[in-house]
C-alpha cells in the first residue's frame, strides 16, 4: 500500500466513495454537499493531517482525517475518521492504514492518538487488536437541542 497527504484535488473522489460506503453499507443518508463540507472542514483546518491510501495501481482505497492537538504536557492527534472504501474491507487495509498513521504521528512529535468510535463489537475488535483501549477518565457527552 502507498500513502500520501490528501489534497483538495482528491476531495470529489473521496467524497463520492465516502457517500457510496456510508449510504450503502452503514445505511446513512449523506448528500454530496454535506459529505464534502465535513471532509473539507477537517482537511483545511489548522494542524490537520489527512491521508489517502492507494493500492499498487494508485487507486484510492480509503482515507483518514484528523488533526494535531496541543496539550500542556504532550502533543496528540485526534483521528476524526478512517474509512476503507467498499470492496476493500476485510483485506487488512484498515490495520495497515492505522499502523502507518501511528508512524506519521510519531514523526510529528505526537505521543497519543485519540478517537471516538461506534460502540459495537466490530469497531471494538478492530481497535483493540491494534492496542487501542476504552478510556475510563473521559466520557463522550452530547445533547440534542430542542426547537425553541
Amino acid at each position: 500500500m502507498n500513502y500520501r497527504l490528501m489534497t483538495e484535488q482528491d476531495l470529489e473522489y473521496v467524497v463520492q466513495k465516502n457517500i457510496e460506503y456510508y449510504n450503502s453499507v452503514e445505511d446513512c443518508c449523506w448528500t454530496f454537499e454535506k459529505a464534502y463540507k465535513r471532509i473539507h472542514q477537517v482537511l483545511t483546518m489548522e494542524d490537520s493531517m489527512c491521508l489517502v491510501q492507494m493500492d499498487d495501481d494508485n487507486n484510492i482505497t480509503g482515507y483518514l482525517m484528523g488533526y494535531f492537538k496541543e496539550f500542556d504536557d504532550i502533543r496528540g492527534y485526534f483521528l476524526e475518521e478512517v474509512v476503507i472504501f467498499k470492496g476493500f474491507q476485510g483485506m487488512g487495509y484498515g490495520t495497515d492504514f492505522m499502523k502507518t498513521l501511528e508512524q506519521e504521528v510519531r514523526k510529528n512529535d505526537a505521543s497519543i492518538i485519540e478517537l471516538n468510535s461506534v460502540n459495537d463489537e466490530k469497531h471494538k475488535h478492530f481497535y483493540s487488536k491494534l492496542s487501542y483501549y476504552e478510556t475510563k477518565n473521559f466520557v463522550m457527552m452530547g445533547k440534542f437541542l430542542e426547537e425553541a
